[in-house]
Parts: structure tokens; sequence; C-alpha cells
């Protein structure tokens, strides 16, 4: 059922408030960047009253994309702040890549260049790492994507929306959304390269923007999505407008035009307005032109003519000197105009670079990370090895509590059931011990059937240690492992564990004690916690 006041609309299953924010995404979508303001911020103190941090983040992304939209960028900037800080340091890394997109966007208006690259190397990095298929990858693509085509990279901004294009999303409004930004993309390029002298060069990207118009015609007709469906034929008709063919261009212009409510924030807006414009000029109706050039003008940023804005007013010079003849004020701006992107042209080419060295530096961070924790890891469970282990022995002015733990009978295991299914155990048994210990514990694989937890020790000014008692992780331990269904590993398969514990003490001194405590547990039988 479509939104609407007084409307209802069927319960999501993303929660009883993901209609807040879907009523608030439409909006923005529909170019109607006020009103989704308010509805995102409207949603958001009902959502946090209710607890749903799902729903908050979404219509906090909504209110940023929206407020970019209108060219809000210090509150855009903001809100994308905001919402960094409410996914935290263990976020969604493909939440993170979308606030980084928007935080790029916003700052590339606000002339904060060089943040807004490192936004986007590491965002690009996110995407480019994660699977694809899914709605949130989808929208973290998208979200990157764009940040990117406002930096004028084209051709990485392509490469993204080719893959969202390829990826066959079973919803067609998902579809239709792609494909509406995938052909504005392609025809900002194709007036980029005109209005910089290179109109050979645009020739093909008018050719693609007009194959993804028509994708967008297809889709929003299967919706039905009306208003696309005009906003795909202003794109065809500005497309047709610069191949020469002004009758059809124009055919397919004034009805569109009158399809949907031409929104500033809109870039078929613009789009149409120009198209229109120099149809009319090539008709030699100049003041019917002007008014249409003025406005996309006045529309544009007022910090950094956008291509739009410097498509019409190359657009004013021409239609100047055809009406009026040379001037002395028309070369000039010609040349402003020019210079103006032509600078924005090379920019981009060194923006490119930038991005690339950025992403290549994080790859390299990244790798060193990787095998810096590869030489710290155990190959099977993912846990500490004997490495890691020293590390800590090796800081003695520290002091630790330690639970020692052997599997009883492991070995069996390992004979009668394969080491196939020895290694399942034990990386069963790895995530066990790690889900009952603390993020600052030092879990480690020390060896076989045998494993080391540390658990830091605290000397407050007094003296006295403080801390987890060991004894009580080594219970929680045992009756986990008791409790734990070993046969949906291997039929018949049960398993104990024999643990000794000791401390608080410098970390060496803990460790022989909870291993001298784990043999004794051993000899009274397996199954037991001993206390050294």
């Amino acid at each position: 059922m479509a939104h609407g006041e007084g409307a209802l609309v069927p319960l999501s299953s993303f929660g009883p408030f993901d209609a807040l924010a879907e009523w608030a995404h439409r909006l923005y979508l529909d170019g109607y960047g006020e009103r989704a303001v308010t509805a995102a911020r409207e949603g958001l103190l009902v959502v946090e009253a209710a607890g749903d941090e799902r729903t908050a983040r979404y219509l906090q992304f909504v209110c940023g994309v929206a407020l970019h939209q209108l060219g809000r960028w210090t509150e855009a900037s903001e809100e994308a702040g905001h919402l960094l800080r409410r996914l935290g340091p263990d976020a969604d890394p493909l939440w993170r890549a979308k606030a980084l997109a928007l935080l790029a966007e916003a700052r590339v208006d606000l002339g904060m260049t060089a943040l807004a690259m490192d936004h986007l190397a590491e965002g690009r990095m996110i995407v480019a790492g994660h699977p694809s298929g899914d709605y949130s990858h989808l929208s973290a693509t998208m979200s990157v994507a764009l940040a990117l085509r406002a930096l004028a990279l084209y051709e990485p901004a392509d490469e993204l929306m080719l893959q969202m294009l390829d990826a066959g999303y079973p919803s067609a409004s998902v579809r239709l959304n792609v494909a509406q930004e995938a052909a504005v993309l392609q025809v900002s390029w194709g007036a980029m390269l005109e209005i910089v002298g290179r109109p050979d060069e645009a020739r093909p990207h008018y050719v693609v923007a007009l194959e993804r118009a028509a994708r967008m015609r297809a889709l929003a007709l299967d919706v039905p999505y009306p208003e696309m469906l005009a906003r795909a034929e202003v794109i065809e008709g500005f497309v047709l407008q610069r191949a020469g063919d002004v009758d059809l261009a124009e055919a397919r212009l004034r009805p569109a035009m009158s399809a949907f409510r031409l929104r500033e924030e809109l870039a078929e807006t613009q789009i149409a307005r120009i198209g229109l414009a120099l149809v009319l000029g090539q008709r030699g109706r100049f003041s019917a032109a002007e008014p249409l050039l003025a406005d996309v003008v006045r529309s544009s940023s007022t910090t950094q003519l956008d291509v739009w804005g410097l498509t019409a007013l190359a657009a004013q010079a021409r239609n100047a000197v055809r009406e009026q003849g040379p001037h002395t004020a028309v070369a000039p701006l010609q040349s402003l105009v020019r210079t103006a992107l032509s600078r924005l042209w090379e920019d981009r080419e060194s923006r490119f670079e930038s991005l690339q060295d950025r992403i290549r530096l994080r790859q390299m961070a990244q790798e060193s990370d990787r095998l810096g924790r590869a030489a710290l890891e155990d190959p099977v469970t993912g846990l500490g090895n004997r490495r890691r282990l020293q590390q800590v022995l090796e800081r003695p002015d520290r002091r630790f509590s330690a639970v020692f733990v052997a599997l009883d009978r492991f070995k069996q295991v390992n004979d009668e059931q394969s080491h196939e299914v020895g290694d399942d155990v034990l990386r069963r048994f790895s995530k066990l011990l790690v889900q009952h210990c603390r993020s600052e514990d030092v879990v480690v694989r020390y060896g076989g059937d045998e494993f080391v937890v540390l658990l830091p020790a605290e000397a407050p000014a007094g003296g006295t240690d403080t801390g987890v008692d060991p004894m009580t992780v080594a219970t929680r331990v045992l009756e986990a492992v008791r409790a734990e269904p070993w046969s949906d590993v291997s039929r018949g398969l049960r398993l104990t564990a024999s643990i000794g514990v000791s401390g608080p003490a410098p970390a060496a001194e803990a460790l022989s004690a909870a291993d001298s405590a784990c043999a004794g547990a051993k000899k009274a039988g397996r199954d037991r916690a001993v206390r050294a």
C-alpha cells in the first residue's frame, strides 16, 4: 500500500518501526528533502524511545543524505558524525562504509577534500572486501559510488554501478534506483567531457546513458513508478538533444517535465531545464531559454559550481552571442567556465591517484596486520598461540591469575574418530572458552589438547590484587563442557575437561602453578577443577 497521511502500511520483517524509515527514505528519493529531514527526525524520537537501534541508525542516515541533498553540508557532516558514534567501534562494516561515504560527500562540499579522500578509501575497501548480493551491501556500495561521483571520480564510481546493475536484485524498485543513479552518472560524465572541450569522448557516455535510461523506463513501468518513468524520459530527451534530434528531444522533454514536480534537489530537474533550454536555443527562442538556464545557475552550489551549473552558464554565453552578436563580456565568461571545469577535470586526475594511493597504503597496513596476527594465532582454533603467550610471559611487571585446561582423553577422539573430528572439537571448545572470558583476558591454545587463560589482576593503591576469581571461570567452563551437545560433532561423543587454576602472580609463575594443578585434577579423576 502506498505511504501517505492516514495510510496503512504492512508490518515489515525489520520491525514495527521500519515503515517510518521507509517513508523518510522514499521522500528523499523523490526529492522532498525538507520533508525527509522532518520525517527522519520525528521518527528518531519515536524509535529511540522504543530502543529500536536498527531503525534509528537508518533514520539518522536518511536525515544526513537528505540534508546533503538540500545543500546543508555542515548539518549533513554532523549527522554522519552522530551516525558513526551511534554505530560504535564494533559496528557492521557496511554501515560504517555508508556513514563514511556520507561524511566524505559533505566534506567535499565543505572544501575538506583530503579528509574526504581518507573516508572514501576506507569505504571503498569495505565494500570491496564483503560479498555482494544482499541489500546491506547494495546500500553501502551505492553510498560509496555517489560519494565518488561527487568528486568527479567517474571511473571507480561507474565500476561500482556496473557491479550493482549486474547483481540482479530481486526487487524491481531496488533495481530501478540503481539504474537511475547509474544513468545520471553517465549523462553527468558526458556533460563534463563536453564542457572541457572533449565532445568525441562524451558521445560513448551519452550512448550508455541512453541504454540505462531505457532500463529505467522498463523498470518504472514494471513497478509501477510514473515519476521515475518521467525522469528516465528526461535523460533520454537530453541525450537526444545532444545527438542533434531536436524534435524528438522536445517531444520527450516537455511531457516528462509536466509529469513530475521539478524539485531543485533532483539531478533530472537540472538536466530537463538545460535540455529544453538547448532545444529552445536551437530554435532561436533565446528569451524562453533564459529563465530555464537561470534557474539551473541559481540552484547550483554557491561554493563550487557543479557540472550542471557550469553547463548552464556555457549555454547562456552561447545564446547571448547568437541573439545579440559578439560581446566583450561573453568571451571571458566562456573562458571562465571552461577554465573552471578544466581545473576540476585536472583535479579529478590527482584525486583519483590520491584515492588509489590511500587504498594501497590501507591494503599494505591490513596485510601487515594480518601477517602479524597470523604469527600470533593458532591456525586451527584462531586463538592465541605459544608466541602470543610468550609476549605476556615477558612482562614480569604484570600479574595474572591462570586457568589451565586439558581436554580429557582427547587422543582417543583423534585415534577413534579421525583428526578431522578432533579439529572440529578443538574449534568448538575454543568458541565455548572465549564465551566465558572477557575481552581483556589472554586466551591461547597451549598445544595439542591444552589451553590457557590468563586473567589480568589489577593492583590498586592499597596493594591488594583484585579481578575475576579464576575458580569461578573454571567452574563455568566445566559446566559448559558438560552441557555442550558434543554428539552434534560426532555420534556418541562425550567430552570433559581437567582444569587447574592459580594466581594472582607474575604470568610465568601463575602458568606453572596452574599447569601443576591441572595435572592434579587429572590424577584426582578428571572432569574437575583444582586450585594450586
